[in-house]
């Protein structure tokens, strides 16, 4: 069985089967696969992608590159064996496939605060079991949103990636709040201490 694991918040990284994929062609294929697979609640037109990494190249070059940039990424993900494969591609659209076998942090972070949003309590700080998925959803942010990464000839691509950031960002300060408050009202000062320490990392 192929496992992809998939790591954007904080550095861009990438493992298939435990072993780090760094056999990327370009920075192209990154921000490919990091823009298909956190919006791959749906299917892309080709036309789309192609404006998303080359904006001011005319369509017929930009969808050529995107031919040539996706054939990459399935050879650096080893989407041509995978099974069930991790791309679904028509002639028409591209998306990342929601039953692959893959592990996606922001999927994960934005999960464990959805439930905890849902979850019926009196209080935030004093239900544990919106805790538990609190610090779960900490766990998952080792920092900002694709952190360092820039494409400087798609400002349609770094838009949408500081959209992402600004609000993975804004989350990530409220959870550590919570948490610091929480381990505070229990007097668990070096937990409290903790978290405290992380809001206080990404706020500078």
């Amino acid at each position: 069985m192929t496992h992809l694991s998939l790591t954007f918040l904080g550095p861009f990284q990438v493992t298939l089967t435990q072993t780090p994929v760094t056999a990327f062609e370009s920075d192209k294929v990154r921000a490919l696969l990091a823009y298909l697979a956190v919006e791959m609640n749906q299917a892309h037109h080709r036309s789309v992608l192609a404006d998303l990494l080359w904006p001011d190249q005319t369509e017929q070059r930009a969808r050529t590159n995107l031919r040539h940039v996706l054939l990459k990424l399935r050879q650096a993900i080893g989407d041509q064996t995978a099974d069930p494969p991790f791309l679904l591609i028509s002639r028409t659209t591209v998306q990342f496939n929601p039953v692959s076998d893959h592990h996606l942090d922001v999927a994960a972070f934005c999960e464990h605060l959805a439930t905890s949003t849902v979850h019926a309590h009196h209080q935030l700080e004093t239900c544990q079991t919106c805790m538990d998925q609190l610090r779960q959803a900490a766990a998952s942010y080792r920092g900002d949103f694709l952190d360092s990464f820039y494409m400087a000839d798609s400002s349609v691509f770094e838009e949408w990636v500081l959209l992402n950031r600004e609000q993975f960002h804004r989350q990530a300060l409220d959870t550590f709040f919570h948490l610091a408050a929480y381990h505070e009202r229990r007097n668990e000062v070096e937990e409290a201490g903790r978290y405290a320490q992380r809001q206080i990392e990404l706020e500078s």
